[in-house]
């Protein structure tokens, strides 16, 4: 499993610098003793849990660096002047990116639902990410309104590490498979379960290192549709919005049919959340939240993260394989297999729901089923009843009740009653709350009508 799948609507902006396999000799137990490990030589032996999006224990023993021989392999850093540092036995190799980075900048667009953030694995379940705080943010959106979401990303390499082949185990991971039971069933589950929450579904294999910038934004798709803007174009602001923010770009390069969309400005409704919502993840660095404006150059926060990235680099693109893999019994590689899996389709959810399409000649609806128009609806009148109309000296009351909205009027039956129950419902189509009409009804011999107007889209 790679992190780089292949997504709809991807447009990308990618300034290379090469990379290159660092210069590294064989040390001396003494040098090897005195020698710092290259930053992040740890990540590369951790689990990690394709649900959660998290890293977990180290499964692959990144610890020991001496050979039998009492050697270690030293590496030069050329991102901290050219440092002598050495490597753990279980990495067979390592790169570093020069100078000044390998600098990824990517904007991505997602018109439906909440499959960019999801791995199809079980036919029409998918498990990928769906207990990350990005998945949560985005669900938790979709159950509110409809909306399109766009990550915008930058990627900084400073590292990368390769394991041999086969990777030594960790002394915890081992002795974690020596207490393990051979067989999953019922009775032992739960300590399988145990295993899948401390070490993960999968182990890295291979690593990338350095940062990463991941803000993921939710725009509201109708309410752009009905300001005149479209999915793309609101991605295409935001990205330039981005740009801004991290100093890449002047806001005077920005189009003037960008300005309300950086300053989140719903002029269709006035709708008090704006026009989108955004979540922000970072990794790597130190002392970053990754906010920032995106109407004005706020990239001092963004640029002393950049420097920090050689000291405190973290996992930003990686190949997988499954933890099972490791297990050296057959028996238990076959339960620990086994017990993932139930772990995946316990986490799996139905997949999102395709783009929604409104057929026929329905008023004030777009074939996305989005309203063409702010503040339009289906305006309903309900008259139910009226109470102690004595109008009538000699007997009861004949009553009716009318009502007025603008220029259409509407009256109920007469009904010989002093509590009459008309129990009236009117249609009135479809209305804008622009025009500001009065709901009215007319006393008829001293009547005294209830009125219960009623709205919906």
């Amino acid at each position: 499993m790679r992190t780089n799948a292949s997504l709809h609507g991807l447009s990308m902006l990618v300034v290379l610098v090469h990379s290159s396999v660092l210069s590294c000799r064989i040390g001396t137990e003494g040098e090897c003793l005195v020698a710092p490990f290259v930053p992040g030589h740890n990540l590369v032996g951790e689990g990690f849990d394709v649900v959660t999006q998290q890293r977990k224990a180290d499964v692959i023993d990144v610890k020991t660096y001496l050979s039998p021989s009492k050697t270690c392999k030293l590496c030069t850093n050329p991102l901290q002047n050219d440092a002598l540092q050495k490597l753990p036995s279980s990495v067979k190799n390592m790169a570093s990116y020069l100078t000044p980075y390998k600098l990824h900048v990517l904007s991505e667009s997602h018109q439906f639902g909440l499959d960019f953030l999801k791995s199809p694995e079980f036919g029409k379940l998918d498990m990928g990410a769906t207990r990350s705080k990005a998945y949560k943010f985005a669900s938790q959106r979709i159950k509110e309104d409809r909306y399109t979401f766009s990550i915008h990303s930058v990627t900084c390499n400073t590292y990368g590490f390769i394991l041999s082949t086969p990777p030594p185990l960790s002394f915890k991971f081992k002795k974690r498979l020596d207490l393990l039971p051979s067989h999953y069933n019922n009775s032992t589950k739960n300590e399988y379960r145990k295993l899948v929450n401390t070490y993960g579904t999968h182990y890295f294999r291979k690593v990338n290192l350095g940062g990463r910038l991941r803000r993921l934004i939710s725009s509201r798709s109708c309410l752009s549709s009905m300001n005149g803007l479209t999915s793309s174009e609101i991605k295409t602001c935001l990205s330039m919005g981005v740009a801004v923010g991290l100093g890449k770009m002047k806001i005077s390069s920005v189009p003037k049919s960008c300005i309300r969309v950086l300053k989140n400005q719903d002029v269709a409704t006035n709708f008090s959340s704006g026009l989108y919502q955004h979540f922000t993840e970072v990794s790597g660095g130190n002392g970053w939240l990754g906010e920032f404006s995106i109407f004005q150059n706020d990239s001092m926060g963004y640029m002393n993260w950049l420097k920090s990235l050689k000291k405190y680099p973290d996992v930003v693109s990686y190949s997988l394989r499954p933890l099972y893999e490791l297990v050296p019994n057959e028996l238990q590689k076959a339960a620990v297999k086994d017990a993932i899996e139930q772990y995946l389709k316990d986490n799996a959810v139905k997949k999102s729901l395709k783009e929604p399409h409104c057929e026929g000649k329905t008023p004030n609806v777009a074939s996305n089923c989005c309203p063409q128009h702010a503040s339009w609806g289906t305006l309903t009148v309900s008259i139910v009843q009226g109470w102690k109309l004595y109008g009538d000296v000699f007997g009861k009351t004949d009553g009716y009740a009318k009502m007025y909205y603008g220029s259409i009027q509407r009256r109920t039956k007469v009904i010989e009653s002093n509590n009459p129950q008309w129990n009236a419902e009117f249609n009135l189509g479809k209305v804008s709350k622009c025009y500001h009409h009065r709901l009215a009804e007319k006393q008829l011999t001293s009547i005294i009508v209830a009125l219960l107007p009623s709205t919906g889209s």
